[in-house]
C-alpha cells in the first residue's frame, strides 16, 4: 500500500470503469426516455458495450507494436472525455452522431483495461505483489462501477435530465489523464 505504481494504477481503473459504466449502463435509460423503440434500444446497448471489446483487444496489439503505455492511456481518457460531451451536450448534432459519439467513447475507451493490466508487471513493487497489484486494481475498478453511476443519476436527477452526464465523465476522464502524467513518471 505504500507504493504509488498500484495506487496510480488502481485509481485510472476507477476512474475509467465509472464513467463506462454511467455510459453504456444508462444508455436503455436514455434512450427510453427519447422514445427510442426497446428493441432498437436493446441493440444499440449491446453494440455499444461490444464495441469496447475492439479497444480491449486493440491495447494488446498496439502496445505490442510499440505504442507507449502512457500514451494510450492519454488517448483512451481524452476520447472517452470528448466522446461523453459529442453525446450529451445538445448542439444540435443528429442522433446518428451523437450515437457514434458513444460508440468511439467506448471503443477507444477500452484501451485503458488492457493497458492497465499490461502495465502491473511495471507498476507493481516487485514479482511478489503482482496479484494483489492486479486484485487492488479490480477492487478499484469495482469502486469505480459502484460510484460513477450513482453520481452521474444524481446529476441528471438534479440538473433534470442527462445533458450533464458529460460534466461528471469528463471531470473523472480529467482525473484519469492527471493519473496518466504520474504513471509516464513512474515508468521513466
Amino acid at each position: 500500500l505504500a507504493a504509488p505504481g498500484p495506487w496510480l494504477l488502481a485509481l485510472s481503473f476507477a476512474c475509467y470503469s465509472g464513467q463506462w459504466l454511467a455510459v453504456v449502463g444508462f444508455l436503455p435509460t436514455v434512450y427510453r426516455q427519447a422514445g427510442v423503440d426497446p428493441a432498437l434500444t436493446g441493440v444499440l446497448t449491446a453494440l455499444a458495450a461490444a464495441a469496447n471489446i475492439v479497444g480491449n483487444v486493440g491495447s494488446g496489439r498496439l502496445l505490442h507494436g510499440g505504442w507507449a503505455a502512457p500514451r494510450l492511456l492519454a488517448i483512451g481518457f481524452a476520447t472517452m472525455a470528448l466522446g461523453s460531451a459529442l453525446a450529451f451536450v445538445d448542439l444540435g448534432q443528429p442522433a446518428a452522431l451523437r450515437y457514434g459519439a458513444v460508440l468511439v467513447f467506448s471503443m477507444v475507451g477500452g484501451v485503458i483495461p488492457g493497458t492497465l493490466f499490461a502495465l502491473v508487471v511495471r507498476a507493481a513493487p516487485g514479482e511478489h505483489t503482482l496479484s494483489s497489484t492486479v486484485g487492488w486494481m479490480q477492487q478499484w475498478s469495482a469502486f469505480g462501477q459502484f460510484a460513477g453511476p450513482p453520481a452521474v443519476a444524481w446529476l441528471a436527477s438534479a440538473m433534470g435530465g442527462w445533458q450533464y452526464t458529460w460534466a461528471a465523465t469528463g471531470a473523472s476522464a480529467l482525473l484519469g489523464l492527471w493519473l496518466v502524467t504520474r504513471i509516464a513518471r513512474l515508468l521513466a
